[in-house]
């Protein structure tokens, strides 16, 4: 995968889902805002309750985490 601005967005959320299952043993919702071709913001949430922002990096065909929020 070249860019995230290009490929389809079920693509970006596997990728999405993937990294949060990674790292995470739950999570409720998320949302994301893609901010170039391999760069993207999730915001991840329990409930309605904001836990943290996590900004991530496409690397090859998985999201590196950058920072956390």
């Amino acid at each position: 995968m070249t860019s995230l601005l290009k490929t389809d967005w079920d693509n970006v959320e596997r990728l999405i889902e993937t990294m949060l299952n990674d790292h995470m043993r739950t999570w409720d919702t998320y949302n994301y805002f893609v901010i170039d071709n391999d760069m993207v913001l999730v915001k991840v949430y329990v409930g309605d309750r904001l836990v943290f922002t996590i900004k991530a990096k496409l690397t090859g065909d998985k999201l590196e985490v950058v920072e956390v929020s």
